[in-house]
């Protein structure tokens, strides 16, 4: 094996070993084949970006039922609402 070689597999290594410390799933299990570390990332990675769908569409539809009973309860000469971007993280 030449040195670029050995070098690259223990980079690979190394970063397999971060991404497994960081998946609440694999964190406590002692050992982990590297396609167990990847498909367990994508899975985890399809989690968090369906609960931020999740939040922004809820604060989507909490702004938007907010700002419509505010157009009722006033005179609504202007038709553009805005809705703001709020923070979503870490809230659990």
């Amino acid at each position: 094996m030449t040195r670029t070689s050995s070098k690259k597999l223990n980079m690979t290594k190394m970063e397999l070993k971060k991404l497994k410390s960081i998946l609440p799933t694999l964190k406590q299990k002692p050992t982990s084949t590297p396609i167990e570390i990847v498909l367990e990332t994508i899975r985890y990675i399809r989690q968090l970006e369906d609960q931020l769908i999740d939040r922004f569409q809820m604060n989507i539809s909490n702004s938007t039922s907010q700002s419509s009973l505010f157009d009722l309860s006033t005179d609504s000469s202007s038709s553009s609402t805005s809705i703001p971007l709020q923070d979503i993280g870490n809230s659990n």
